[in-house]
């Protein structure tokens, strides 16, 4: 009898729009429903002739019709659950363990600051109260890291996936 936790890893691949802008990252299995009904392409199709496994070798598919949505647009609803999410819902000033309840802006919307990705932080209550209308540097306080846009980390793995020399 097989169980969930015997089963291998799902494969990632990267899903790229028609400039080449990393839009998502897919399972396999969706993958290549996407190649099969002809929505996408594989970029690495050299990769796809190993014989032990074909469908592990792909990791870059395009959908030529499609267009990654702007920052604006990802800002648009649940952007909260979003930065929350991103920072694995712990409060993200240095030196402070708890859980984040709140949302801060890192250069307060008082200084001019807005609400995008790199000004939005996960944050405890008491942090927050804490900085208040103050930026990190005023408040004498550090963030544990820099925030990035939610595809960040895609561009990371396009680039290193590009250097490898994977994609044709």
């Amino acid at each position: 009898m097989t169980h969930k936790a015997d089963k291998p890893p799902g494969i990632s691949v990267i899903a790229v729009d028609r400039n080449y802008v990393p839009m998502m990252e897919v399972a396999r299995r969706k993958a290549i429903r996407a190649v099969a009904s002809g929505r996408a392409q594989v970029l690495n199709p050299a990769n796809l002739d190993r014989s032990e496994d074909p469908c592990g070798a792909i990791y870059l598919i395009i959908f030529p019709h499609a267009q990654a949505c702007s920052e604006s647009k990802l800002l648009m609803g649940r952007l909260d659950r979003r930065v929350m999410r991103r920072d694995h819902y712990t409060c993200q000033y240095e030196g402070c363990h708890n859980r984040a309840d709140t949302i801060d802006h890192i250069i307060p919307l008082c200084q001019g600051g807005r609400s995008t990705w790199q000004n939005l932080v996960a944050c405890c209550l008491l942090c927050n109260q804490h900085k208040g209308g103050r930026t990190p540097e005023q408040a004498g306080m550090r963030l544990k890291k820099v925030p990035e846009g939610p595809r960040a980390h895609l561009f990371r793995r396009f680039e290193e996936i590009l250097k490898d020399g994977s994609a044709a």
